[in-house]
């Protein structure tokens, strides 16, 4: 059962849909939801000096100054949110890097914007040291009706699925498709089907598809007829999970192509 979950933004620029997602799941479970505001890039003076007269009028003072109003607006109304729908929440802002991969080993899962809006981090400077399950939302996807478990004959795989399934025991009861992509036959049909009757006791609406192709080519002409408000499970699809999320990969197609949320559990 999910108990904590945690928010991550750039505290300047808050996507409400991020907190729109983890407000109906810690609604669904009865956990509460912990933002994190991330300590982003600020403006620093490029020439200090001791001299008084030379730190005035500094044009990144006010920058700054207008950066911590911002954020100050956008905790005030996440914590509007949370009170309105009965969630409890709590908050921390200005938070290192380092401090936040300390704070996700006590979370369940951790849910951001599919999209990169930090200015000094990329999703691959956060998330590269993260193991606890991850959810990146896209704004096109934030009640999830359609779940599209990849399946590529992998334990990484099968252990995504599964993880999904214990922390949203409520989604699996959408409809779900368990999606395979034989490029080279990999794939056998009785492992396929093996792996589908496991599976259909956990997931109350489970289809079998078995595309036959180029991964990522035939992933995405299944995705486009598949995006209303779906998400896409996957682990270390073909590949380690360093390498899927932080080099040119299917998670990256997913991210940059689609209009999906996207689920990744680490080993």
């Amino acid at each position: 059962m999910m108990k904590k979950i945690i928010v991550l933004f750039n505290g300047i620029n808050a996507p409400w849909h991020i907190t729109t997602f983890a407000i109906n799941i810690a609604k669904q479970n009865d956990a509460e939801v912990h933002a994190l505001f991330l300590r982003d890039e600020k403006i620093s003076n490029p020439y200090p000096s001791d001299i008084k007269s030379a730190q005035t009028n500094f044009p990144g003072d006010n920058e700054e100054n207008s950066d911590e109003q911002l954020e100050e607006k956008n905790i005030q109304l996440f914590k509007t949110f949370c009170d309105d729908e009965k969630v409890k929440c709590s908050f921390e802002r200005d938070v290192s890097l380092k401090k936040f991969v300390e704070l996700s080993a006590a979370a369940d899962c951790i849910v951001t914007d599919s999209h990169d809006d930090f200015r000094k981090y990329s999703l691959k400077d956060i998330l590269a040291e993260i193991r606890c399950p991850i959810c990146l939302i896209s704004i096109n996807a934030t009640k999830i009706k359609i779940a599209i478990l990849l399946y590529d004959g992998s334990d990484d795989a099968l252990l995504a699925i599964k993880t999904y399934s214990n922390l949203f025991p409520k989604l699996c009861k959408k409809k779900t498709y368990l999606v395979t992509v034989n490029e080279k036959e990999k794939i056998k049909r009785k492992q396929r089907e093996s792996i589908y009757q496991k599976l259909e006791k956990r997931f109350s609406d489970l289809e079998m598809v078995s595309l036959t192709g180029k991964v990522e080519r035939e992933l995405l002409e299944f995705l486009d007829d598949h995006t209303e408000n779906a998400i896409v499970v996957m682990g270390a699809y073909g590949r380690s999970t360093i390498s899927l999320l932080f080099k040119p990969s299917l998670s990256n197609v997913v991210l940059n192509q689609s209009r999906t949320s996207l689920f990744i559990a680490h080993d």
